[in-house]
């Protein structure tokens, strides 16, 4: 009897430790929102090559290449709202597009008002910054890292 008592009393401290852990974790939908400011993009991983490494930090005119098609690409500032709204503040422009986590929060997808759709890979966020990569299969190789900055 004693011995099952031992067991029911650490299967019940395991559920509470893991209730505990669950409940308080603040989810990625909370934890993304505010503004947030660009401030690098940098190739992740590129080839085993030293003249490519030289090249780590992405210039403005490749970002730009890059980023023709991706209009998100171009903003400065990112504003998560609790709506479901981001609002892409660059130098000249604005828009708001509907955002939202899927996954097991880890992917971030962003749908423009013309249907257009982008998904990221959240690989860092905490209360100071946050961390997407994208796959680019254009003229450049590699997987680009936008690191930002909460304002």
């Amino acid at each position: 009897m004693r011995v099952w008592l031992t067991y029911i009393f650490a299967l019940g401290t395991v559920v509470l430790l893991f209730y505990a852990l669950i409940t308080d974790r603040v989810s990625p939908e909370q934890q993304i929102l505010g503004e947030w400011k660009e401030i690098s993009w940098e190739y992740e991983k590129v080839d085993k090559n030293e003249r490519v490494a030289r090249y780590r930090h992405i210039s403005d005119f490749v970002k730009q290449t890059m980023g023709q098609h991706l209009i998100i690409h171009q903003a400065e500032t990112w504003t998560f709202l609790d709506n479901g709204k981001l609002k892409l503040r660059g130098e000249d422009k604005e828009e708001i597009v509907s955002w939202t986590i899927k996954g097991r929060g880890h992917i971030l997808e962003l749908r423009h008002d013309n249907d257009a759709v982008e998904y990221y890979d959240i690989t860092g966020l905490d209360q100071q910054k946050m961390m997407l990569n994208f796959d680019s299969d254009m003229q450049v190789r590699g997987i680009a890292k936008l690191t930002f900055e909460k304002i």
